[in-house]
């Protein structure tokens, strides 16, 4: 029998994202609910973003946080007309496996990745690498301010244009899911980014407490974070922080 067979499981990706997390808990069984509670949205001004993109010869190391990061990035040099190989150039590096798998699909495999998928981690992890040297960290416009923060302390000098932005779920827009919740139809929901968490808090408005009556899994330490600075907590962390491995996980502790 499969393990999350009859168990209902919330996915709460971003609209058109990628569907791993939807997929392995299908196959394991659940019947998978999906609550868009992000999307992405370009920058106010590609500006500072496509100058970065045309002087890439410039940059030592290019530091990806997430693989939307990494596909928005690539998606501009598209659309600039100019080749993916001159992101290949400099030394790559990323947050974690999830951003690692696509920055590998799309441009090469990285040079460097933390054993923790954070922002921290990724500066640390750089931070005897990068003292006199340039770094470009293609962001989200919210994006927490460890990785930049850390890479100067380290010495680096820091271009870290705004790539897209993340446009959260109006107050409300998820009653629909308040309902299933406040029925006990959810037995747990997912998380795959800060962003995500702050979507579904917002779309849920006042009924943004019910989550506390299901588990809630979080791909890795910066989410499990951004869910306890909105009041709840984190029951599901994978040791490896990808959506194949989150699914694991839940069915694991709900499986048992």
């Amino acid at each position: 029998m499969k393990p999350l067979a009859g168990r209902t499981v919330v996915v709460t990706r971003g609209a058109g994202g990628d569907d791993a997390l939807g997929e392995r808990l299908r196959q394991l069984g659940a019947e998978v609910l999906e609550y868009p509670a992000i999307a992405l949205a370009d920058p106010e001004d590609f500006g500072p973003l496509d100058a970065a993109l045309r002087g890439l010869g410039r940059f030592a190391w290019v530091a990806f946080a997430s693989a939307n990061a990494v596909e928005q990035a690539v998606a501009r040099l598209d659309a600039l007309g100019l080749p993916r190989g001159a992101l290949a150039d400099p030394k790559l590096a990323c947050v974690g496996p999830a951003t690692g798998a696509r920055l590998e699909a799309l441009v090469r495999a990285p040079d460097l990745m933390p054993a923790e998928a954070t922002g921290a981690a990724l500066a640390a992890s750089l931070a005897p690498h990068v003292r006199g040297r340039a770094v470009l960290v293609p962001r989200a416009a919210e994006s927490r301010p460890e990785l930049c923060d850390g890479l100067r302390a380290a010495g680096a000098e820091v271009v870290a244009p705004i790539a897209y932005r993340t446009v959260t779920a109006l107050p409300g827009s998820l009653a629909p899911l308040g309902a299933l919740l406040a029925a006990g139809r959810v037995d747990a929901v997912t998380f795959a980014s800060p962003s995500a968490v702050q979507g579904v808090v917002a779309g849920l408005g006042q009924d943004a407490p019910r989550l506390s009556g299901v588990l809630l899994g979080a791909i890795g330490p910066t989410t499990a974070e951004a869910l306890r600075e909105a009041g709840f907590e984190a029951w599901v962390v994978p040791e490896r922080h990808t959506a194949p491995d989150l699914a694991d996980a839940l069915a694991a502790r709900l499986g048992g």
